[in-house]
């Protein structure tokens, strides 16, 4: 609503009150704010009209509540932590925009190997109630512009610079990490496409606390900020070319939670808002580190590139890069190392992570009973593999964070063996919470066999995941107390 501001005291007081507000422009001497917060102010906004929202029975509160947030915002963001369900969350948000805007698609963009997952995930928990059809890459422009009330699910990889505006009621992005880079292709199409939707969902776990800039994406696709600029202006100072480039600026801390609590939520821990703690009853993961020793070769390697007899600097990006494929080298004794260990639990179902396709390759020989999906691995054939693995009839799966590492729910693995880990927290975190998250009824072993030359690589990864754990659960209270949900 607007609001004049005059030169009265009263008049300065609602300015004051509005500057509050997690959302609000001025302009000369008009004020607009969104109605809802009319309240706040002390006038009184024309009645709205109610959007009426009935959820669907065995939601928990938690996520109940969240969509009916998302219902009366229309364009919202849900940074959830893995395993909180969001794939639910989509799907009852979906419903619902399929029910006010009949005439119009709704589209839904998930990583690629995430479609059939969430195609079968709303034949489960809706039946023929809601049918989601899968939407190919050739077939995108023409589905998009199609009137109807349909539900269709594609990837990522099928947006295209040429790919159509099309006329959608609404706009779902599953893993919206995506658009992490500011002026990425994918980023770039779903800004475009989704200008003028009235209806817009974003979904993804939650952003580290020093990664603040996750959010500006995708409050420009949310029409909270016209573009990123604008965002970063408002909260955060450009130090230049330097590590931390954006840096929040001093006293933004909490203006900053305050504007973001408009159009998002930030969950991991459900009680902290009040609601029942749906997920303290997931089973723990056990981090186990073994040392495994350099071969002579990888020794001589090492003393070559880094002209020390002992690695104790391991230099920048590129010597870090050459001394983690050094540790998994043909002559390394790490892969039988894995074999050995994976089996010893010959009836538990286990992911080795990998890095280099040589390293992938070397274990996929010396592991003839495992399943091994890299880059070439055609789609179809990774499904099977994947819905082989999930049904136990595949034990062993080999494969790397970048192509099962997002989005799947792979409960049934109690192993995990990450045969390279270097620096990337997400990375380890994403792929550790395939296996650890609602619906895991045994705990996770997680084994990270290392030489010397990638115990600080490793050390250093799991000092960032400790410290991001900390600092979320602190991330998370400071939303709270600045939420006005």
């Amino acid at each position: 609503m607007q609001f004049y501001l005059d030169d009265t005291i009263d008049s300065y007081r609602k300015f004051l009150r509005i500057k509050s507000l997690p959302r609000y422009e001025i302009r000369g001497r008009m004020a607009w704010f969104p109605d809802e917060y009319a309240g706040e102010i002390g006038v009184k906004a024309a009645k709205a009209k109610t959007v009426t929202y009935e959820p669907r029975a065995g939601l928990f509160d938690y996520q109940s509540d969240i969509i009916r947030m998302a219902v009366d915002k229309k364009r919202y963001a849900i940074f959830a932590d893995c395993g909180l369900g969001k794939t639910l969350m989509l799907l009852e948000f979906a419903r619902h925009v399929r029910e006010m805007v009949p005439d119009k698609p709704t589209l839904i963009v998930s990583p690629l190997m995430v479609v059939a997952q969430t195609i079968a995930e709303a034949q489960k928990f809706y039946g023929d109630t809601l049918p989601v059809e899968q939407v190919a890459a050739k077939d995108l422009a023409k589905w998009m512009k199609k009137p109807g009330g349909r539900l269709g699910i594609t990837n990522y990889d099928a947006l295209r610079d040429d790919t159509p505006d099309g006329d959608l009621g609404g706009l779902i992005l599953d893993e919206s990490s995506m658009l992490k880079s500011h002026y990425g292709k994918w980023g770039q199409v779903c800004l475009r496409i989704g200008a003028g939707v009235e209806w817009k969902l974003a979904l993804t776990g939650t952003p580290a606390p020093n990664d603040r800039i996750e959010y500006a994406n995708h409050a420009v696709f949310l029409d909270a900020f016209p573009n990123v600029n604008s965002f970063l202006a408002k909260f955060f100072i450009n130090r230049g070319q330097t590590m931390e480039r954006w840096e929040l600026k001093p006293h933004a801390l909490r203006p900053f939670y305050k504007a973001l609590s408009h159009w998002c939520i930030f969950l991991t821990d459900p009680s902290t808002y009040g609601w029942k703690d749906n997920v303290h009853n997931i089973p723990p993961i056990h981090v186990h580190i073994d040392d495994v020793r350099l071969s002579d070769e990888q020794q001589q390697a090492v003393r070559s590139t880094t002209g020390q007899l002992f690695v104790t600097n391991l230099g920048g990006i590129t010597t870090r890069a050459k001394l983690s494929r050094m540790a998994k080298c043909e002559s390394s004794i790490k892969p039988q190392y894995i074999v050995d260990m994976v089996r010893q639990w010959p009836t538990e179902s286990t992911i080795i992570w990998c890095r280099y396709n040589d390293e992938q390759d070397m274990l996929a020989r010396m592991l003839p009973e495992a399943a091994s999906i890299d880059g070439k691995t055609p789609q179809d054939e990774r499904q099977r593999l994947v819905d082989e693995f999930k049904a136990g009839r595949i034990k062993v799966l080999i494969t790397k964070p970048k192509i099962l590492g997002f989005g799947l729910n792979l409960q049934i693995c109690t192993r995990q063996v990450f045969s390279g880990l270097q620096d990337s927290y997400e990375e380890y975190y994403q792929a550790v919470k395939r296996s650890n998250r609602v619906g895991s009824t045994r705990p996770l072993n997680v084994h990270i066999p290392v030489t010397d030359i990638e115990r600080p690589m490793v050390e250093n990864v799991l000092r960032k995941a400790r410290r991001v754990e900390a600092d979320t659960r602190e991330q998370e209270a400071m939303f709270r107390e600045s939420s006005t949900h």
